[in-house]
């Protein structure tokens, strides 16, 4: 149980990053940013005009249907752009608590509060907010999905809360379908985690794998009605494969595509995007082998790779953020003992990098996972202050 003393500095830390996230969005002109707001938008035109929950005709199930959702949930309350932006402000601020009860599960609190701290003022997390995008509502999703599996690996904790965790899990998919590919990671964090016996852990995994199919069966179902076909996702991800893969495709965003693509139909055009992409990197798999380099390192990038984020403001404030977290963060996978927490981190951060190696990188897609760069890095920076000091006793 939290001391009063903790819950003030946890609220404290909550006020200070809602403060400075509302500030930014009041700087922020009432409009949108980037192409993907506009789509957002579009789909939320779309759904409350009754032409259903889609971008285009063409494009019925290629963006998941949750963000949307969200979204027009708030316009039907009245929201507009601003309001929109300040829900989402107060999202990224719980954020910072969800960050502090993970790592004090993890870890302790000592490290849960600098962890919190350090989210309350990242820049990333505070930009992001500000924009008519996903990021906010999975960062807070992703957390609540690993919190939900730390704990269902506790012995105390009945194996009916495997629900729950599934259900985060498959709400978190129905933001970005990304966290449908790694959940059977999660299943297996909770098979190996050997903390009970093999018959409780099953009854776990089965109770998780019940709560993630039930979320994720009506989209399924609306997209087999609409499209004709099984789509537990959307039908994006041939498209992306291709651009982060193709001819002059340098691992960011390339608007490159092969003629006629675009008139397949919908329910045929994911497939024929991949098998597009495979063909190629059959041709040249040295090529494919050079871009999954390039793509490791624009997703870890201590600058901004986009070109109007390329200034000398944009890198000053990246490498004094990120930059400054990532040796310390290196430093905390290296000397971070490998228990069933940590090596669960340190797994999703593998398996985001590995995922986006494969399609396309962008230090946009690596938010997500920066909650657990952060914690890792406090691991480091603690461990190290810890070594100087016994250094300099003797």
């Amino acid at each position: 149980m939290l001391t009063k003393n903790s819950w003030k500095i946890v609220w404290s830390i909550f006020v200070l990053a809602l403060i400075l996230r509302i500030g930014f969005v009041f700087y922020l002109q009432e409009r949108f940013y980037f192409d993907d707001e506009r789509e957002y938008w579009k789909m939320v035109d779309n759904f409350m005009s009754g032409r259903g929950l889609m971008v285009a005709e063409t494009l019925k199930a290629y963006r998941p249907p949750l963000y949307p959702l969200f979204i027009a949930m708030l316009v039907k309350a009245g929201a507009g752009i601003t309001g929109i932006r300040i829900v989402q402000s107060i999202i990224s601020a719980l954020c910072c608590v969800v960050i502090f009860f993970l790592s004090r599960k993890i870890f302790n609190e000592k490290l849960a509060i600098m962890a919190s701290l350090i989210s309350s003022v990242y820049p990333f997390f505070i930009f992001y907010s500000g924009f008519l995008l996903t990021e906010t509502l999975f960062i807070i999703l992703v957390l609540l999905s690993v919190y939900a599996f730390v704990k269902l690996i506790e012995p105390e904790v009945s194996f009916y809360y495997g629900i729950f965790a599934g259900a985060m899990s498959g709400i978190a998919g129905l933001c970005r379908p990304t966290m449908e590919l790694f959940f059977p990671f999660f299943l297996l964090f909770v098979l190996c985690s050997k903390s009970e016996l093999l018959r409780t852990r099953l009854k776990k995994v089965f109770f998780a794998f019940t709560g993630f199919v039930l979320i994720l069966t009506p989209w399924i179902i609306r997209n087999y009605i609409v499209i004709g076909k099984f789509v537990p996702g959307t039908t994006m991800g041939g498209a992306v494969f291709w651009e982060g893969n193709n001819p002059y495709s340098e691992g960011g965003p390339c608007r490159y595509f092969p003629e006629g693509v675009w008139q397949i139909d919908e329910a045929q055009r994911d497939g024929v995007f991949y098998r597009l992409t495979f063909e190629y990197i059959k041709k040249d798999p040295r090529r494919f082998i050079h871009i999954l380099g390039k793509k490791f390192l624009r997703f870890w990038n201590v600058v901004p790779n986009a070109v109007e984020y390329s200034g000398n403001l944009y890198r000053f404030i990246s490498v004094t953020s990120f930059g400054l977290l990532l040796p310390f963060f290196a430093l905390g996978i290296l000397v971070v003992p490998y228990n069933a927490g940590n090596v669960f981190l340190i797994g999703i951060i593998i398996l985001f990098t590995l995922f986006h190696m494969l399609f396309l990188a962008s230090i946009r897609y690596r938010v997500a996972i920066e909650p657990f760069v952060i914690i890792l890095a406090c691991y480091g920076f603690l461990w190290l202050v810890k070594q100087l000091k016994g250094f300099k006793r003797p």
